[in-house]
């Protein structure tokens, strides 16, 4: 009797170890095309439900303090219409978002063209090689960011960096509220720089993150469709 007690100890274990590693591999198989990492370098996971295709991705998110989640997708794609949805119920209120080693969004999106690039000089790369290589590397090429912001107005359009262009598509006040926008990329290419993108969207990100420094979670989710579907 109590090797068969011993038996059925074992298969109910196994059944258990299976049942987890199945919920694993569907849990990656949802991600679809999209690559699941850390935003930061010292960050972790945190708790995620995320469905991706390759014409876009969904993703809730509940993040304590110093947790946040980043998914990217890489393809060629003419810079199109895009439709972003957001919601999140609280914002990261001790950094500043006109400063690039404190603007850090509680949700975002950002379109990458990779063929893309402002005239910098060695030294201006140099430096930018060097802080990126303690605070983490961002994609080559000219990025739009739609973030929702921490405190700036709605609306607002600025040069985070040389190279990346942010767009305040909510803030504070619609915490709570869900956000949907269809942004212009080649719009809104030409409004940050001047003149059309020089080529396609080679990767898109869609970025959730809450700074260690804050106080409780966020729960957020974001919604991109990319391109949009037509009207």
């Amino acid at each position: 009797m109590r090797s068969h007690g011993k038996f059925a100890c074992i298969l109910i274990c196994f059944a258990a170890i299976v049942s987890v590693s199945s919920w694993v591999f569907a849990a990656s198989e949802g991600r679809g095309p999209w690559e699941e990492t850390t935003p930061g370098r010292w960050e972790s996971l945190p708790e995620r439900h995320v469905g991706g295709t390759d014409n876009g991705i969904s993703v809730e998110v509940t993040m304590p303090p110093g947790m946040g989640v980043s998914y990217r997708y890489v393809g060629r794609r003419e810079p199109a219409p895009a439709a972003l949805r957001f919601a999140v119920d609280n914002v990261n209120a001790r950094g500043n978002d006109y400063l690039p080693t404190e603007a850090i969004f509680p949700a975002s999106v950002t379109f990458v063209f990779g063929k893309d690039s402002q005239k910098l000089g060695a030294r201006a790369r140099i430096g930018l090689f060097f802080q990126q290589l303690w605070r983490g590397f961002t994609p080559s090429g000219i990025r739009l960011t739609y973030a929702w912001g921490n405190g700036l107005p709605v609306g607002s359009m600025y040069r985070l960096r040389e190279e990346e262009t942010v767009f305040v598509v909510a803030g504070p006040e619609e915490v709570g509220k869900t956000i949907s926008a269809n942004r212009r990329l080649g719009d809104d290419f030409l409004a940050a720089y001047g003149r059309p993108p020089k080529g396609p969207v080679t990767e898109v990100r869609v970025s959730a993150r809450r700074p260690s420094r804050e106080k409780g979670p966020v729960r957020a989710s974001i919604t991109v469709r990319f391109p949009a579907p037509p009207e």
